[in-house]
């Protein structure tokens, strides 16, 4: 699956489907998308050991990453000048600090009422895409393998669409 088929694939599950209304919405779904995708790099680190685990994990930080570029309008491209090198322990580790990045941009945009640096933004989530990359070549796999995992779990926990009674089943993990 190519990585910009799974950006508006992801859209069915996003909040508002991706295309907020209001300010409110635009500014919920930010955050909502900034906490899960921090949230997923922690347990990218804590499942680093375990294959299937991470490559899940890997999923969840992909869909994140590519639904906060779409809520900032931006369809993915690869960064040109970005070129990543490193072990495994060292790209989970750039992939933490870049979700570090992108959530206090959002936070001080949301809460403290900073314009949005959607540059910064822009350029963390790629560079971060660019190390998700990297690390499924370490489990002998692609990001595009692993996002489309990632769509048909989604499909089996949301055959419709994102819902709140979905969620709380996770019909997937029985």
């Amino acid at each position: 699956m190519e990585l910009n088929k799974f950006q508006d694939l992801s859209k069915r599950t996003m909040p508002f489907k991706g295309e907020p209304k209001n300010n409110v919405e635009y500014e919920n779904g930010l955050t909502n998308y900034a906490l899960g995708l921090i949230g997923e790099c922690a347990e990218v680190l804590s499942a680093a050991n375990d294959r299937e685990a991470i490559l899940k994990e890997i999923g969840d930080v992909a869909h994140y990453a590519f639904g906060l570029l779409t809520f900032l309008n931006e369809t993915y491209e690869p960064l040109a000048n970005y070129v990543v090198d490193g072990t495994q322990g060292e790209l989970i580790v750039d992939i933490v600090i870049l979700s570090g990045v992108v959530s206090e941009e959002v936070k001080k945009f949301v809460f403290h009422r900073h314009e949005l640096n959607s540059s910064k933004v822009k350029t963390a989530l790629k560079m971060l895409i660019k190390n998700l990359i990297e690390l499924a070549v370490f489990y002998d796999s692609s990001l595009e393998q692993i996002c489309e995992m990632n769509i048909d779990k989604l499909k089996m926990r949301y055959p419709d669409s994102f819902n709140v009674e979905d969620s709380k089943k996770r019909v997937d993990m029985q």
